[in-house]
């Protein structure tokens, strides 16, 4: 919007700097960069995990996280560094034409908000749960309910009946196993088409960003 509409001079600054259609030729490239923001940072946030136990201690874990990390990190190039590059070249093309070095150094900040909001959904995108915490979590959830036997055992001799017992013995694992796993599901946000409490980047980026964009 900063490109599009601000004005400087009295009003005159921008038709005296350019005219109409090089001003939309400006405008164009700038929406080109953020759309292609939009774009490349949905294909980074959908791509798969790189980050659990297999990814470290097997030779085709390994070989699989290299190429994820691989294309993740020219995804990263591409959004976080040559297209906010190409912004503050066209930013720079406004500022030789009059544009007050205030207004510039806002849409700076602007920039800046954009890399950031890039590295907080990097974060969370490529780190996860410590290792050491997931590994108690699933030992816990296994060898827990062995523990819980002779507690199984009375509860069926308490109440006269094997069936509760056994219910609750089955239960108990059960629902302890649906817990780790529900945690290991939200583990990455950005899986709206596998998850129902995922994010649907897609939906977010490459198509309300874009609408949103072009109106």
């Amino acid at each position: 919007m900063s490109h599009a509409i601000w004005d400087w001079d009295s009003g005159k600054g921008r038709s005296e700097a350019m005219d109409a259609e090089k001003w939309l030729e400006h405008t164009d490239a700038i929406l080109e960069q953020l759309v292609g923001i939009g774009d490349e940072l949905c294909r980074f946030l959908t791509l798969p995990t790189s980050s659990q136990a297999c990814h470290r201690m097997l030779k085709s874990g390994r070989m699989e996280a290299a190429d994820i990390v691989e294309v993740a990190y020219r995804l990263l190039d591409s959004m976080y560094t040559q297209r906010i590059i190409k912004l503050t070249v066209q930013t720079e093309k406004v500022k030789t034409f009059g544009l007050s070095a205030s207004e510039v150094s806002r849409i700076r900040q602007y920039e800046r908000f954009i890399g950031e909001a890039i590295e907080i959904l990097r974060t969370i995108k490529m780190y996860r749960t410590p290792q050491a915490l997931r590994s108690f979590g699933r030992i816990f959830t296994l060898a827990l309910p062995a523990f819980y036997a002779p507690a199984f055992a009375q509860l069926a001799l308490d109440l006269h009946s094997l069936t509760m017992g056994i219910l609750f013995a089955v239960l108990t694992p059960l629902v302890l196993t649906a817990l780790f796993e529900t945690m290991q599901v939200i583990e990455d946000p950005f899986v709206g088409w596998v998850s129902l409490d995922g994010i649907d980047v897609n939906e977010e980026l490459e198509i309300l960003h874009f609408h949103q964009l072009i109106r």
